[in-house]
């Protein structure tokens, strides 16, 4: 089965969310803390719970408002024959238009046959399951047999009673048993005969499944020491609730790490005997080292059998990830929009490259596009140098650098990460026009997108050198000297008149500060992210100086940190 539409509201940090599923397998969502993205795995669990007994309290409601009742919808299609017969759910089948994003009350022709079902809770805190169609909304009871048969797993923050025969439970749904109970009764009496002398019949199931885990495993690179089996877990009290666990020899696997066990988990909902699953991975990466996760998502991706909504902030799995997998989760006013990385809005942004270069932008709330590395190390040595001065880091306000490598980049990048809701600002050097122009800022200025260019045409070098006040400019230039650059000659190549070897016995004029600016650029004293930092550590003290907090350098730069300090 899959899932089409997801509909919640009022639920936790959810006021209000839709979202039309494209026909594809694997969701990622991703966003700054609190966004949501967890509480939409937690709706998707909540409406296919296998149990009716599923506990609600008052924190669960948006804003504790119990007046305002919980609803998840969830639309799903992809169904077995069994839910479309008249004894189950055919009287309240709908249908969808995979393409256009339609729902039809009445199926077309053309539609995919899907069902509805609706949880909602009230001030009484009691969940309720029906299918539901707009010519009967008060729909019909789902039951709690038919929601275990969607086969919906959640491996968040890990419980032991997963790698435990327990109701509901991963191994549970691979286990061939036509009763568990009467089985795990079976295995308490041989327990208490002797449990290994009766494994070839009242474990025989169980092994089995075991034996499957084992196979799991091996294929996901978990360490399997000697082999899996059934045995009991002798600090479980009952085992009816779960004191029949997964072991590895005589170690019960819930010893693993937090990393293997989850992987685990993940290859065991695969192999339900239901085949077909849905999967929900909250936080992937946890205790999984970079090589794991290339090989757990690779594992996902080639399981054509189930659907899989991932969440991350991990730049390690949005690089095995591709663009269409992608989707940025923003809580925007009191609505949680879920947007795709995919679109006609996003034509001048490469996702998937910068997937692969930069993917520690996606996983911010603001994000700072550069026109090169110069303008990247010139931010994060000003950031050091803001610090100082007990203002926030980027990082504890959700700032990304981005290195757009080239003006002609700018644009693009800039437009595609507002299309994603992202909070942008452009730095751009004033001196390459025909890449990135005045007429290019004021377009993004109209989309909301703060721009930083410096005036006369100039580029961060040459605006610098004319701001600074002149000891920071000499500063600037024993910089580049001892960093190996040829700084007598390159200035003197820019000016027309002669000049002293020793820097120290330069003369300030108006035409010498143009010349070393105009070779600081051409000759790339700083262009490197490093080179950038350094420059911006020799020259700090000149920020605090009240001559250039009124230049035109010093008020852009103000600009700046106020546009990262304003929510």
């Amino acid at each position: 089965m899959r899932i089409r539409k997801i509909e919640i509201q009022n639920f936790r940090g959810i006021k209000k969310l839709s979202w039309n599923l494209p026909n594809q397998n694997i969701f990622c969502l991703i966003g700054k803390g609190d966004s949501a993205k967890t509480t939409i795995l937690e709706a998707i669990r909540c409406a296919f719970h296998p149990q009716w007994n599923l506990a609600f309290n008052d924190s669960d409601f948006y804003f504790c408002k119990t007046n305002d009742p919980i609803m998840v919808e969830i639309l799903f299609g992809d169904l077995p024959d069994e839910f479309c017969s008249d004894q189950k759910y055919g009287a309240h089948l709908r249908g969808w238009d995979i393409t256009n994003f339609r729902l039809h009350d009445e199926p077309d022709d053309d539609d995919e046959l899907v069902l509805s079902v609706r949880i909602t809770v009230a001030r009484d805190l009691e969940p309720k399951w029906k299918i539901v169609t707009d010519r009967n909304p008060e729909g019909v009871e789902f039951k709690a047999v038919d929601r275990t048969k969607v086969n919906v797993g959640l491996i968040g923050s890990y419980s032991e009673k997963q790698l435990t025969w327990a109701a509901g439970t991963a191994l549970a749904r691979i286990t061939d048993s036509n009763n568990l109970s009467e089985s795990l009764v079976d295995a308490t009496r041989a327990a208490r005969d002797s449990l290994d002398g009766q494994r070839a019949g009242a474990l025989k199931s169980f092994d089995a499944a075991a034996a499957k885990s084992e196979g799991v495993a091996k294929k996901l690179g978990v360490p399997v020491k000697d082999s899996f089996k059934a045995h009991l877990d002798l600090s479980s009290i009952s085992i009816r609730v779960g004191g029949l666990t997964l072991h590895d020899g005589d170690i019960p696997l819930r010893q693993l790490g937090l990393g293997s066990r989850r992987i685990l988990l993940c290859g065991i909902q695969k192999e339900s005997l239901d085949k077909k699953h849905i999967t929900l991975f909250d936080e992937l990466e946890l205790g999984l080292e970079p090589h794991r996760i290339a090989r757990l998502i690779k594992h996902i991706k080639d399981d054509s059998t189930g659907q899989y909504f991932l969440t991350t902030h991990s730049p390690s799995v949005l690089r095995e990830l591709t663009v269409d997998q992608l989707y940025v989760v923003h809580k925007i006013a009191d609505e949680v929009k879920v947007i795709a990385t995919t679109g006609e809005k996003l034509d001048g942004l490469n996702i998937q490259g910068q997937l692969r270069s930069s993917p520690e932008a996606f996983l911010s709330t603001k994000v700072v596009v550069c026109e090169g590395a110069t303008e990247v190390g010139f931010l994060r040595g000003l950031e050091n140098y803001w610090m100082k001065s007990d203002y926030s880091p980027y990082s504890y306000i959700g700032a990304v650098l981005l290195d757009a490598n080239g003006a002609s980049k700018l644009k693009g990048l800039a437009a595609g990460f507002k299309a994603l809701h992202y909070d942008v600002c452009a730095v751009a050097d004033g001196d390459a026009i025909k890449q990135f122009s005045p007429e290019d800022a004021d377009v993004l200025a109209k989309r909301d997108i703060k721009v930083i260019m410096w005036s006369e045409q100039l580029a961060l070098e040459q605006r610098a050198m004319l701001d600074l006040p002149w000891a920071s400019v000499l500063k600037s230039v024993e910089l580049a000297r001892k960093s190996g650059m040829s700084v007598h000659a390159n200035v003197r190549s820019k000016l027309q008149m002669g000049l002293d070897r020793d820097v120290l016995k330069w003369r300030e004029s108006d035409d010498l500060r143009k010349a070393i600016g105009d070779a600081a650029k051409s000759s790339a004293w700083f262009k490197s992210i490093s080179g950038g930092e350094r420059w911006v550590e020799i020259i700090e003290p000149a920020f605090n100086e009240v001559v250039f907090q009124k230049s035109d350098m010093g008020i852009k730069l103000n600009q700046l940190r106020s546009w990262l300090d304003h929510e």
